[in-house]
């Protein structure tokens, strides 16, 4: 109901039905379900929405292990964060939409653990889009720059296994120990976020997001994301998109 609020604690502000836009510090734009504005305390948040909407407030501080407040680094982000799994973020607000109403004092603990669950979705995000940065071994980091650039175009273990002059077995191996995940898992998260985000946002077909994505026909896409969000993604856009 206020166009502007300060707050003295952090704030996250999340649209479930709808839409809103927003302005804090520097940044303006508009948000919707799958993002939330995260807002440091002493900042003011300007926010409107042009149409009725339904939304998820929480007002939060933090404390370390010993119960004392703190603050936390510089690497906490503010404004609009945008979160590729939707899915992960969908099944923890469904579960804060559970608990609506409720006193804060009632089941604090879940409830704490669900604001957790929204901020390591994020941070999971975060470290996927830092792998390049953090890695260090110059073969991989090729590899990983490479699949970032060509993601979408038809790329092989074979292939990548060639161009770092190793048997795909010796690549497979190098890359899992410096990012935790095969090659090939690695490439299909990127692709699985170009889908979810098409699936959600255009009225493309299932076959033409599948030649966007990298993947030969929708029948294909359509497995591959099945295994991946563990719904198809005709279910996906009917369940998730606003």
């Amino acid at each position: 109901m206020l166009t502007e609020d300060t707050y003295s604690n952090w704030v996250i502000l999340a649209a479930d039905d709808g839409s809103f836009d927003y302005r804090i510090s520097e940044e303006a734009g508009r948000a919707k379900f799958g993002e939330f504005i995260l807002c440091p305390p002493g900042v003011t948040l300007y926010r409107h929405a042009a149409k009725p909407l339904s939304f998820l407030f929480i007002e939060f501080s933090w404390f370390d292990s010993a119960g004392q407040a703190i603050q936390p680094g510089s690497d906490v982000p503010s404004g609009k964060i945008s979160l590729h799994r939707i899915d992960r973020y969908a099944s923890t607000f469904a579960c804060i939409r559970e608990l609506l109403g409720s006193n804060i004092h009632d089941q604090f603990a879940y409830k704490q653990h669900l604001l957790m669950d929204l901020l390591y979705v994020y941070a999971a995000a975060t470290r996927e889009q830092a792998y390049p940065v953090t890695v260090t071994d110059p073969i991989v980091r090729t590899a990983v720059l490479h699949i970032q650039k060509h993601a979408y175009e038809p790329l092989s273990l074979m292939l990548l296994a060639e161009q770092a002059s190793l048997s795909q077995s010796q690549f497979s191996r190098r890359f899992q120990a410096a990012m935790g995940v095969s090659p090939m898992v690695y490439l299909t998260a990127i692709r699985m976020r170009r889908a979810s985000h098409l699936l959600l946002n255009t009225e493309l077909t299932l076959e033409a997001i599948a030649q966007q994505c990298g993947y030969q026909n929708g029948f294909y896409l359509s497995r591959v994301f099945t295994n991946a969000h563990g719904l198809s993604p005709s279910v996906f856009r009917k369940t998730y998109r606003i």
